[in-house]
């Protein structure tokens, strides 16, 4: 892509298409953004992993146009997760809002999207070093199995680098250090990182000679002599970098976490408010979690409780405050739940027969995520537009077509379906132990919805 004026045409070309032919367009969104390749680095956007992120190409294409927003405009979206879609507005010089359940998620945005100078930076970093030199181990944290997850000597390095961490009294520059924090707990851990959800690593789970097998014996050997405070001055210097490369292009936009749970309407409040100063958004950008996709507070657990997020005791709580958790108590389903999409109850009454807490997981999904749309939707500008990232699955083998069901939902609710793009994507499957029957992601949607300007 080139010039606003070029990615105009391109964008116009494709909504006019639709409208003479309203069936999905098949698109590659990292040829329609040729110049950013895959997995870049690309401003502040590498300073944390998190599971199941969204290709930064989408926001990208619908952010860099006249089309859906103007520069100076608010871009919100309610399921912001590590903030890729918060980070492309900035970079398109405009401000966003952004909300998440999961209290890591919510740090590393707030973290990738707020510019520290460099010099600052670097003088709060010789700062934190020559802080850790002097801790010595402190109390360990309240974290799931700690000795299961990490060596002793990796405990009490670890113990040290937070002990320093909260003394800085710079609170973005302590901020920044918690989310280097959380990336050294992650590579430091006995957790195989090609997994979101933590496994422990095992080399027998694979044949003699089998190159996963090498791979996780290596990894544990350098566990075994690991200088964690090392790891940590090297995820802290690679980050300063990125921060340096983020610092110029977004100092006169702001993003800003406004809530934790989409489906609270009190969350909203501000933006509604006729005198407030908060601006109603021209443009929400979301990619909503599945149902029952990504455990995201299990996936995140270790840091939780490294950083004293959350303790293990509250870590059932958060899963239960997640829209499209696993867990319910056999009481919640003992009934059937009812969406009213006529075609997603037909189903689920068959699901119910073989599974009632799958049918009850898949219905729940479905209706907090009427309340969710509802919310969001209320901020939204007249003639604002709303683009969802969504795709179908399977459920207890059944094609569950929650792309479907979601746009019916937001028709239902007074949007006009404007284009609907097609792409394949290469990594957000679902890393779960129903991957056999819960099915592989590997297409997913972009539909574009107008709000009425009246």
């Amino acid at each position: 892509m080139g010039t606003i004026a070029d990615n105009n045409e391109i964008l116009q070309e494709l909504i006019d298409r639709y409208s003479l032919s309203p069936t999905p367009i098949e698109v590659n969104f990292r040829k329609l953004v040729s110049s950013i390749p895959y997995n870049s680095e690309r401003s502040t956007h590498l300073i944390h992993p998190y599971p199941a992120k969204l290709l930064l190409h989408i926001p990208y294409f619908f952010l860099n146009n006249e089309i859906l927003s103007s520069e100076g405009d608010v871009v919100f979206d309610p399921f912001s997760g590590s903030g890729t879609v918060l980070l492309e507005s900035l970079l398109s010089n405009r401000s966003a809002y952004g909300m998440d359940t999961n209290p890591l998620a919510r740090l590393i945005s707030k973290v990738k999207t707020t510019p520290i100078h460099t010099k600052k930076l670097s003088y709060e970093t010789r700062k934190l070093f020559a802080s850790i030199g002097k801790k010595t181990a402190a109390f360990e944290p309240d974290v799931v199995n700690i000795e299961h997850w990490f060596y002793p000597h990796v405990r009490r390095q670890l113990s040290r680098i937070y002990a320093a961490i909260e003394t800085v009294a710079d609170n973005e520059a302590k901020d920044f250090f918690s989310v280097c924090f959380s990336n050294c707990v992650r590579r430091t851990s006995l957790a195989d990182l090609r997994v979101s959800v933590p496994v422990k690593l095992n080399p027998d789970c694979y044949a003699k000679g089998h190159w996963l097998r090498e791979a996780a014996t290596k990894r544990i050997n350098w566990l075994r002599r690991v200088n964690v405070v090392k790891e940590f001055e090297n995820i802290v210097r690679a980050n300063e970098s990125r921060m340096s490369d983020f610092v110029e292009p977004t100092r006169d936009q702001l993003a800003t976490i406004i809530g934790n749970d989409a489906r609270d309407p009190a969350e909203y409040i501000g933006i509604n408010a006729k005198n407030h100063s908060m601006k109603r958004p021209s443009l929400i950008i979301t990619s909503p979690p599945y149902a029952g996709a990504q455990k995201y507070i299990r996936a995140s657990s270790l840091s939780l409780g490294w950083l004293h997020l959350c303790p293990r005791s509250g870590l059932r709580q958060h899963e239960e405050t997640t829209v499209g958790r696993e867990h319910y108590h056999k009481s919640e389903f003992s009934e059937p739940k009812e969406t009213g999409i006529k075609k997603a109850d037909a189903l689920l009454k068959v699901i119910r027969e073989k599974n009632p807490l799958r049918a009850h997981i898949a219905a729940n999904y479905l209706c907090e995520m009427q309340t969710c749309f509802h919310n969001s939707i209320s901020v939204l500008r007249p003639g604002g537009h709303f683009i969802l990232v969504a795709a179908n699955n399977r459920v207890c083998g059944h094609d569950f077509k929650t792309k479907n069901y979601l746009r019916e939902i937001l028709e239902n609710q007074g949007l006009t379906l404007r284009l609907e793009l097609v792409d394949d994507i290469q990594s957000r499957g679902l890393m779960t132990k129903r991957n056999k029957t819960a099915s592989i992601i590997s297409r997913e949607s972009v539909l574009v919805f107008k709000k009425s300007k009246h």
